[in-house]
């Protein structure tokens, strides 16, 4: 008799359910990330300490959701604990000029290969908004483009052929199209859709180079991660022959795929780069770095007319503020000073993928862990794809989804957004539970008629 993940799941949180039955009430969806994620059984976190997470029921799980990447030293590390704590005491924002803010540019700058200047502000979303807006300064041109299942955030412009979009026109020359309602055809206009490593993309750029702002492109596709470095050498070698910004966001890979990033991991400078999640050490946080040739939109005169005239304005309230900018230096500090944290966490990742690809060939199951260094994506395909679009399709996202529940019901939270990303403090220990519950997971699924 097939098993019912979601009913066995719900009998395993009676108190969470309770919780569940008032965020229905007053919460637009009653999972944080939102409203396409919210099984009938949601577990909700009372505490979170290293790898592991425990919820208002007791049940203790592995955690390889690290907050969809920012915690890359796992939950309540003592150092970011004790750096936030020691910021509140001393007051949680100002909105005026402090010494934290400068040392986390300082820490930045130092690390960040395309790196002379730094401003903040409060997400990734808040920083590729900004950056787009940047580049449009400096050069003087309008449109941007970005590739086919590029995921930069959720303003306007980047809500354009990202992983949420439907697919539109042909693999090496796709459609710009939105990706949910209230995105105006006029925002679309301005995007043009390139696809990845794909030459005619090229191509596209130098065609429209007279028109074309700024490229912008997660340099490891959260879509797709893979390694496609000689691709992107090719992307700064145009972008630079035709006088096009290029853009890497680095929310993702920052500071995982190594210290300095892709930038440094492939070495490939861009002109302007975003960062969010690890930079803020678990606070909400977001920064543009570049050149300060390509920020000179926003690199004030000290002549507060000449300024509101002539400059780009980015501000916000809480960019920049204390508490996230000394729980990120201090995060981005440890980081610099123990360098053994990257082997480590890519290692357990390898390890991982390594074994559940053994079993699952042994075992006849076509699926596949797909990422590049201490990240990667579940996804139900037969041996390594060939483009971005092999990932896509209903099946898969669906399949996606029943195992999420699986692997949570077996101790190790995997979200329904799938990606999995490993942390300093995750152990051997760890791995272990991680892939006895991605086979145990997949054998059920295939037992009750789901694979």
């Amino acid at each position: 008799m097939a098993r019912d993940i979601e009913k066995l799941s719900a009998e395993k949180l009676p108190e969470s359910s309770k919780i569940l039955a008032r965020a229905r009430k007053v919460l637009l969806s009653p999972q944080v990330t939102g409203p396409f994620r919210a099984p009938s059984s949601v577990a909700f976190v009372k505490q979170a300490k290293g790898s592991r997470i425990v919820d208002f029921d007791g049940n203790e799980y592995v955690d390889v959701t690290m907050a969809y990447g920012p915690l890359i030293l796992g939950h309540s590390h003592p150092v970011v604990v004790a750096a936030a704590e020691e910021a509140v005491r001393n007051g949680t924002v100002y909105a005026i000029a402090h010494e934290g803010e400068v040392r986390l540019a300082e820490v930045m700058v130092d690390a960040i290969p395309c790196a002379e200047r730094v401003a903040f502000t409060n997400s990734g979303t808040e920083a590729t908004m900004h950056a787009i807006k940047v580049a449009r300064a400096r050069t003087g041109k309008d449109q941007i483009a970005k590739f086919e299942g590029g995921y930069h955030g959720v303003h306007d412009y980047a809500q354009v052929s990202s992983i949420l979009a439907t697919q539109m026109g042909p693999a090496e020359d796709p459609e710009s199209v939105p990706d949910t309602p209230g995105i105006p055809q006029a925002s679309v206009g301005q995007v043009m859709t390139l696809s990845y490593q794909m030459p005619e993309g090229l191509e596209k750029i130098r065609k429209h180079s007279h028109e074309l702002a700024a490229v912008i492109v997660e340099p490891v596709p959260s879509s797709y991660p893979v390694d496609m470095s000689d691709y992107l050498r090719e992307l700064r070698r145009v972008t630079k022959e035709c006088g096009v910004l290029l853009i890497f966001d680095e929310v993702i890979s920052g500071f995982r795929l190594g210290y300095g990033g892709a930038q440094q991991r492939f070495d490939i400078t861009p002109d302007i780069a975003t960062y969010g999640k690890i930079m803020g050490g678990g606070f909400a946080a977001g920064a543009i770095a570049g050149s300060a040739d390509a920020l000179e939109p926003l690199i004030t005169s000290g002549d507060p007319l000449r300024d509101m005239q002539e400059k780009v304005l980015i501000i916000g309230t809480f960019s920049g503020n204390p508490v996230t900018t000394s729980a990120g230096a201090a995060t981005l500090e440890y980081l610099r000073d123990h360098p053994e944290v990257y082997p480590h966490i890519d290692g357990l990742a390898e390890r991982i993928k390594r074994e559940v690809h053994a079993f699952c060939d042994k075992n006849g199951i076509a699926f596949r862990l797909i990422g590049l260094g201490s990240w990667f994506l579940p996804h139900f395909v037969d041996g390594e794809p060939k483009h971005a679009r092999d990932l896509r399709g209903l099946d898969n996202l669906l399949r996606g989804e029943i195992l999420g529940a699986y692997m949570r019901y077996h101790g190790v939270y995997m979200p329904d957004l799938h990606t999995v990303f490993m942390s300093a403090v995750h152990s051997d220990e760890d791995a272990d539970r991680v892939i006895g519950a991605f086979e145990t997971s997949l054998l059920e699924m295939r037992e009750d008629g789901a694979l």
